[in-house]
């Protein structure tokens, strides 16, 4: 049974097992991940995307603060790279409590299905089934699924 968490108004959607999928998080919300035991945090968001968007720096500083790990595996639409997502496939063997944000979660919800499928062998239809049921659209996910398959 997933258990989605709510903090300082934003929703962060337990997509599977220990990973949670959220739109763009802020510097006051860094205590509230901690005292909630996320070990890691991957930021899948390129800077300067809006204004008023809090910096990459300054949320790793503060997550570096508290002990957890951060990471930042920008990108923008489908323009993913295929070491992006071998990138995030590692990170999730590390079997922390983990959230990935970017603007709205779907960028995120895409890489994370992306690394499930393709380098941690997860079944696609079970990993498309999560995606949907975290409110995303898993439809462009086969198509990408056997593009970055012919080319790895």
């Amino acid at each position: 049974m997933s258990i989605n968490i709510e903090i300082n108004h934003q929703l962060l959607i337990n997509i599977d097992d220990k990973v949670y999928i959220s739109g763009q998080i802020s510097t006051d919300m860094i205590e509230d991940l901690n005292k909630k035991c996320f070990g890691l945090i991957v930021n899948n968001r390129p800077d300067n995307e809006e204004i008023n968007q809090p910096k990459s720096f300054d949320i790793k500083v503060l997550l570096e603060e508290k002990n957890i790990v951060y990471k930042h595996i920008p990108f923008s639409g489908a323009n993913i790279q295929l070491d992006q997502i071998l990138n995030l496939a590692n990170l999730l063997k590390l079997e922390h409590k983990t959230l990935l944000f970017c603007r709205s979660g779907a960028r995120s919800s895409l890489i994370w299905g992306l690394a499930s499928i393709i380098y941690l062998n997860e079944d696609i239809n079970d990993i498309m089934r999560k995606i949907s049921n975290a409110g995303y659209d898993s439809t462009i996910l086969p198509s990408m699924v056997e593009y970055f398959s012919n080319i790895k």
